[in-house]
């Protein structure tokens, strides 16, 4: 698999969001900051951070892919970024494949009284993606892996190549989310998904169809922020791996009643 168009699809970068009232401080510290950021030692729902991560990919993955399929990571304007939503947690994606090289503007409306649940920058390696991408001593970032160590070391070794990740919220910068000592960077059990014949596999190299399941792992820098006040809030990513790829995001979030 070419790196370039492998890290394309998984550096899924993404905001964390939230506003911050009545401090007097310029920076929402993500340390201990308990009055927006969920800590990734507590749960939302009964379900840790890593547990997250898992439901996230398995929303994402089910979804049709590719214009105009509603898969919303095949969008950088934030189409169809309400797509299976449900439960108390939120969901948010930025674009990905060759979308994800350009700067993005996205739209999203988000109810009331939900959680937000995003991932900074991460990976998945599966057992879907092989026989093509296999992870081997020669091959460390796969993404293709048939046991669950594979596909552990595998999407490790992936994150372990991001070096910047930054966020600002309504132009204030976020702090404790930079790799390599950040809290909030997860790795998933080991979950199974299911796709459809049209899916996000699509943006590998070479490119993956059909409809079928698999086993994953996820690695990556997350945040599970707390339902947040009514209004617009503006959200600017920044994820990098050096010399193969940034991604650069706005989110124009509004918080709105269901």
């Amino acid at each position: 698999m070419n790196r370039n168009a492998k890290i394309r699809r998984h550096a899924l970068a993404l905001a964390m969001v939230g506003i911050l009232f009545g401090v007097a401080s310029q920076e929402v510290l993500a340390d201990g900051q308990d009055t927006v950021i969920v800590p990734p030692q507590q749960t939302v729902d009964g379900m840790t951070y890593n547990q997250w991560s898992a439901a996230w990919w398995q929303w994402l993955l089910a979804i049709p892919y590719g214009p105009p399929r509603p898969n919303p990571s095949g969008y950088n304007d934030g189409t169809h970024c309400s797509v299976n939503q449900s439960g108390p947690v939120w969901f948010l994606t930025g674009p990905s494949g060759s979308l994800a090289a350009k700067p993005a503007i996205e739209q999203c409306k988000v109810p009331a009284g939900k959680y937000i649940f995003v991932p900074i920058i991460n990976a998945d390696c599966s057992t879907y993606e092989l026989p093509a991408g296999a992870f081997s001593s020669s091959n460390p970032t796969g993404p293709g892996c048939s046991v669950e160590s594979d596909c552990r070391v595998c999407a490790k070794n992936i994150i372990n190549l991001v070096t910047s990740v930054s966020a600002t919220i309504d132009n204030i910068p976020v702090s404790g989310v930079q790799p390599p000592s950040s809290p909030f960077r997860v790795q998933s059990p080991f979950f199974q998904f299911s796709v459809p014949h049209n899916n996000f596999f699509v943006t590998d190299s070479p490119p993956l169809s059909g409809a079928g399941s698999g086993m994953a792992i996820s690695d990556g820098y997350w945040l599970m922020i707390k339902p947040l006040p009514l209004g617009p809030h503006t959200i600017h990513v920044i994820g990098s791996i050096p010399g193969v790829f940034t991604e650069d995001v706005t989110f124009n979030i509004t918080v709105s009643q269901p």
